[in-house]
């Protein structure tokens, strides 16, 4: 995982948390963007979900296009478990 990729993954899990834990991709896109200033495409963000929930810190159901942050990915928002 590069720099870039953790950035990105990590700035995923801090939008869903002030998101109040639920967002859709596109939404999650636009914030990235205007909040963290990482322009990435959807594809991409749908990607990072998806690995996200792979390794157990998000719950990403591509078929509705929505992510969930779950208690995993809390801890890494706030420091008390490091990004795998």
């Amino acid at each position: 995982m590069t720099e870039n990729d953790k950035r990105r993954a990590t700035s995923l899990l801090a939008t869903l948390l002030f998101r109040n834990g639920t967002c859709n991709a596109r939404d999650l896109r636009k914030d990235m963007e205007q909040v963290h200033g990482i322009v990435a495409t959807l594809d991409r963000v749908r990607a990072d979900l998806a690995w996200l929930d792979d390794v157990g810190l998000v719950e990403f159901s591509p078929d509705i296009d929505i992510a969930m942050l779950n208690e995993e990915g809390r801890d890494v928002v706030a420091g008390r478990r490091r990004m795998p």
